[in-house]
């Protein structure tokens, strides 16, 4: 069992951590077995630091196993930190990566290039609570008056006490993002329209944030059957005083979150863009000729859906007798051609299957049985399942409580390679997502 130690300071962190994980998950030679929740914690710092320094750190710690010895490890580790964007820095300074070797079963080595497991690490809270949340019975080797004592009996001494504050957060890196969804229309189908002044979206976007959402998704028209189309004008007048308090408020959040607008209208994009969002999320597929020039013409991520008509038409419906699965790849594959000639890059294009969109219940669960089946596009995938009618086959509750069945579904698609989740409650998610952890591997 060995156990490695994350971190970042610099930046985008959990963006950092991810792509570090996916780099340790594509090497043959280390298999990656279970990661723990990410922590925030002050920087360990030496006397006379930089003020700059002085940046909080996301950690956390992944149990992986490999054929290699230590040193071995340690130089394909190092490998990894380069690719994951590491650049040289100062012992002690900030870092945009750092993995280190925390345990290695009841090993000790010290030489030159290697300390395991490290002197102090009964010491550094930051490095042993994600290690014992993985690895709770492992015991501390080096002599002293901490051998032989567990990793969750030394994280227990700590309790409230930690020498640099320290704690965990809801965000995790090996789970799909969460896209808290937040309705500034008095005719959501699922909330009744209870955030429609702007002091209680902002409320609720906080929450969002806290209970583990990391991109905040804004919509003011609703899509719902039989909605009724916003004029443009006033979709950007509900969007806009929310939208600029977000972006004013962004780096006071322990998490930054990415800022979302749920748009079919060219020019609210290219308003939102300009104030500050991150994503356009088109439900309207980038139907648009105008948009896509929008589109074409950023460098934001963009969001487009598979759908047979906005607002939805329950008589306009894929055909009974066509496979869902093929009609609707065929779609995607045919509109990232066309978005891609027109000079918007595929990493920049995240597909959404349109659940609900033209689709019956069957239908649209068929999509989601087979979701695997469009990682073939090259593309990340977001799915929008959450609290939709398609539930009604599985609950006669109405719309706002059906998380039970939603929080079902997002495991499973969990576990199929999904990039993004778009779910009302974020809460429900991490915390079902911390305690599918524990049973790994994953």
């Amino acid at each position: 069992m060995i156990i490695l130690g994350l971190g970042s300071n610099i930046g985008d962190r959990l963006g950092h951590l991810r792509k570090a994980l996916a780099l340790l998950k594509s090497t043959p030679t280390l298999n990656v077995q279970q990661v723990s929740p990410v922590y925030l914690s002050d920087a360990l710092l030496p006397e006379h630091a930089p003020t700059s320094w002085n940046a909080p750190y996301l950690n956390l710690a992944i149990r992986c196993e490999t054929d290699l010895a230590p040193l071995e490890l340690l130089a394909q580790i190092k490998d990894i930190e380069k690719k994951a964007g590491r650049l040289p820095e100062l012992d002690w300074g900030p870092r945009i990566i750092d993995i280190d070797i925390l345990a290695w079963d009841d090993l000790i080595q010290y030489d030159e290039k290697l300390h395991i497991p490290h002197e102090e690490l009964h010491q550094r809270p930051f490095a042993l609570l994600p290690l014992a949340d993985i690895a709770p019975f492992w015991m501390y080797p080096l002599p002293g008056p901490h051998q032989g004592k567990t990793a969750i009996e030394l994280a227990a001494q700590w309790g409230t006490q930690a020498p640099l504050q320290i704690k965990q957060i809801q965000q995790r890196i090996d789970t799909p993002q969460l896209v808290g969804i937040v309705n500034i229309t008095p005719d959501s189908f699922s909330d009744s329209g209870q955030f429609f002044t702007e002091s209680a979206a902002l409320q609720h976007v906080e929450q969002l944030i806290l209970s583990g959402a990391e991109i905040i998704d804004l919509g003011a028209e609703s899509t719902r059957p039989n909605a009724h189309a916003v004029d443009p004008e006033i979709e950007w007048q509900r969007l806009s005083p929310l939208l600029q308090t977000l972006c004013s408020l962004k780096s006071t959040f322990i998490v930054p979150p990415k800022i979302s607008i749920d748009t079919r209208h060219a020019c609210v994009a290219k308003k939102a863009l300009e104030s500050g969002a991150d994503w356009i999320n088109d439900v309207s597929g980038l139907e648009d000729e105008t948009m896509r020039r929008v589109i074409a013409e950023q460098s934001c991520d963009v969001v487009f859906m598979h759908h047979l008509g906005i607002p939805f038409d329950k008589k306009n419906i894929l055909p009974m007798k066509e496979n869902p699965v093929f009609h609707v790849y065929q779609w995607a594959e045919k509109r990232l051609a066309d978005l891609v000639r027109r000079g918007i890059d595929a990493s920049r294009l995240i597909f959404d299957i349109g659940i609900g969109y033209g689709k019956t219940a069957e239908q649209s669960l068929a999509l989601i049985k087979h979701i695997a089946h469009f990682n073939t596009l090259g593309v990340r995938l977001l799915v929008g399942h959450s609290r939709k009618s398609f539930l009604t086959p599985f609950t006669e509750k109405p719309a706002s409580e059906r998380d039970l069945e939603t929080t079902v579904i997002s495991l499973f698609l969990a576990k199929h390679n999904v990039d993004y989740l778009r779910v009302h409650n974020t809460h429900d998610h991490a915390q079902v997502f911390k305690v599918n952890n524990v049973f790994g591997p994953h």
